[in-house]
């Protein structure tokens, strides 16, 4: 600070720059000072003018709504004759009420206690707007008779407002958008007995919606007290029902907002500054004379002075920015020089942080400065250049070691896959081959002392290996040739093609379990398909399903829509783990390395089905074992079912 101080000393310029300053600063505190002082309470007038206006229409709609409700009740009221006092009437009475005021929650019509001896104690009739229809009915019974829409115009003996309440079916709701109040009328017959009262209502949240359109500032919202303080209209829905204008306040600190509770509930009016939740509100307040109700208008300060606000954010920055522009003015001369020197700094000090394509501007001067900001801009462009092309450089490198790295990953895991699958397809082919070899042996050398049982079992188990060696061959090539085209034209009879399967799966083993058929379609059935693929995938279906089934059964359901025609093959065994599901259908996978097989069953399967239009899925809802589903097209889009 000594030093600022010094330095404005021992320069002339500097001395006169800030003198001047000061001495305009001084006058432009003291005008602006007066001006916005009057502006402000200019303002606050006409604010509080608006808002007032504000109210007096809110008030005037609730009034209008009220009345209009009222105007709908007591209409009702007198065409209630003797000769209207009939079940049915007062449901057409309700009814009518709801349909022709549309801004109407609902109107109820109870009755006092057996006044119908032939329906019983209860009986009260409510119609309500659902949606753009009205709704009307006859309650279920329930203890009407203390509820307060019912026993307030009887015990005051004339129609009144009630206090707000959620009440559905008799039961207390908690629920915001279940609160109304309504407007109770005694019902007399002709010789002035009551027997009942009709209730119309209105939603508070409806209610509060209106109440809340009129908003003269952003932040303004409107509330309704009821006749104890209550909420009953709040932005805050949590408060409704359940404080009041009086809960949570300090009788030390919330003077102001005590007062204005009792001033509304007295049905008084009138305007009142208070502080809620630290912030100073204008509270403008008026009392409903139809209810003992009040409404009042909540605008934060903040708001009415918003006006005021915004000019003093525009003058105040003009008045900074004038005073800018006189200090600019003065100190012309010595900002340009100083100011390409410290832009050519800032710029070199891009450049030693590592930003090298920082462009440093040329320019036009020809004296020592400009000479030297040129050959830091020939310098910069130079270097920018260079690193650009190392980083290309190294770039290219890391992308091409990256691809490099990439196939020579791939490369080894396909060698290794390769080596694997020819593993297991010479021990999945030498195994049956050596099995059938050496019963062929025995059955050659000694076929005649060997007992019958014994070489049925021995054929039995030549036949079981050979099927197996021929399904591997099957799956081999067909999955050597997924690219090929194959006829999907071919009429095949769905009932020919099960009885097919049935004598495939009886006469080849393994001989565990029975199969069941559920054909519910015609024996006349046709589609158009590849019968080849067709039968295959389903014979490897069955024959998976018979091999890991040891009691049950194995089920194939054969049904039809217009558009499918859907094969569904089940079994009853161990089923298939969830941590088996993720690799079910990807090729050369298999349960664990000791099962049978290739690991391309069921991939295989799917391929074929997928090649005639269709498609192959594992059913997870199924818990009681396996069930696989095979989709066609039902090309035909005929349906004929059983």
């Amino acid at each position: 600070m000594i030093n600022i101080i010094n330095r404005i000393r021992r320069k002339l310029s500097l001395k006169l720059t800030f003198g001047i300053m000061l001495f305009l600063i001084a006058i432009f505190v003291v005008s602006l000072g007066i001006l916005f002082m009057r502006s402000r309470q200019l303002v606050r007038e006409e604010a509080m003018e608006r808002a007032e206006r504000e109210l007096d229409n809110v008030v005037m709609r609730v009034n209008g709504m009220m009345n209009e409700v009222e105007t709908a009740t007591m209409t009702a009221r007198w065409h209630l004759t003797d000769d209207n006092l009939q079940p049915d009437s007062l449901l057409n009475f309700a009814h009518r009420i709801v349909a022709m005021n549309p801004n109407f929650d609902g109107c109820s019509i109870s009755t006092e206690p057996n006044y119908f001896p032939q329906i019983g104690r209860y009986f009260s009739v409510y119609a309500y707007h659902k949606g753009d229809s009205v709704v009307s009915k006859t309650e279920e019974p329930y203890e009407y008779f203390d509820k307060v829409y019912y026993k307030t115009p009887l015990l005051l003996g004339k129609p009144s407002w009630v206090e707000a309440y959620a009440d559905v079916n008799g039961v207390v709701s908690g629920n915001f958008d279940d609160l109304i109040v309504s407007f109770g009328v005694p019902i007399r017959n002709s010789k002035r007995e009551t027997i009942g009262v009709i209730s119309t209502d209105l939603s508070i949240p409806w209610l509060s919606q209106v109440i809340s359109d009129y908003k003269p500032y952003p932040n303004a919202y409107s509330i309704m007290l009821g006749a104890d303080g209550q909420y009953l209209i709040h932005p805050d829905t949590t408060k409704l029902m359940k404080k009041t204008i009086f809960s949570d306040t300090d009788t030390k600190n919330d003077q102001d907002l005590i007062t204005l509770g009792h001033d509304m509930i007295s049905g008084n009016s009138g305007m009142l500054s208070v502080k809620n939740r630290g912030k100073r509100c204008m509270v403008l307040y008026k009392s409903l004379k139809r209810a003992p109700w009040s409404i009042a208008l909540v605008c934060p300060e903040k708001d009415i002075l918003a006006g005021y606000t915004k000019l003093l954010y525009i003058l105040i920055p003009l008045l900074v920015f004038g005073l800018l522009v006189i200090l600019a003015f003065s100190l012309n001369v010595i900002a340009s020089m100083v100011t390409p020197i410290n832009e050519l700094t800032d710029k070199l000090s891009y450049i030693t942080h590592g930003h090298y394509d920082e462009p440093i501007d040329t320019t036009d001067r020809r004296d020592v400065i400009g000479r030297l900001q040129n050959n830091f801009a020939e310098m910069q462009k130079a270097l920018s250049e260079h690193i650009t092309r190392l980083q290309e450089v190294n770039a290219a490198t890391e992308k091409l070691n990256k691809e490099l790295e990439d196939a020579s990953v791939k490369a080894r895991k396909a060698d290794e896959k390769k080596s694997e699958f020819l593993k297991d397809v010479t021990h999945q082919i030498r195994t049956p081959l050596n099995i059938i070899n050496g019963f062929t042996q025995v059955l050659r050398d000694d076929a005649e002392s060997i007992p019958r049982d014994e070489r049925e079992e021995l054929i039995d188990t030549m036949q079981y290996n050979a099927l197996s060696m021929s399904r591997m061959i099957n799956m081999l090539v067909v999955a050597a040739n997924r690219n090929s085209k194959i006829n999907v034209t071919e009429e095949v009879n769905v009932r020919e093609l099960v009885d097919a399967l049935m004598y495939l799966y009886v006469h080849n083993p393994p001989y565990t379990v029975d199969l069941i058929t559920d054909i519910r379609l015609l024996d006349t059935f046709n589609v158009r398909t590849n019968r080849e693929f067709l039968s295959k995938a389903l014979s490897e279906l069955l024959f998976n399903a018979k091999k890991f089934t040891t009691n049950g059964h194995v089920k194939l359901t054969v049904m039809a829509s217009e558009l499918t025609l859907i094969f569904m093959v089940e079994d009853t065994g161990p089923g298939i783990s969830e941590d088996d599901l993720a690799r079910l259908f990807a090729t050369f996978e298999k349960g664990d390395i000791f099962t049978e097989g290739l690991g391309l069953g069921l991939p295989t399967c799917r391929q074929m089905i997928r090649m005639i239009g269709g498609d192959l899925k594992f059913d997870a809802t199924y818990t009681e074992g396996s069930r696989f589903i095979v989709v066609i097209p039902n090309s035909d889009g005929e349906v004929e079912l059983r």
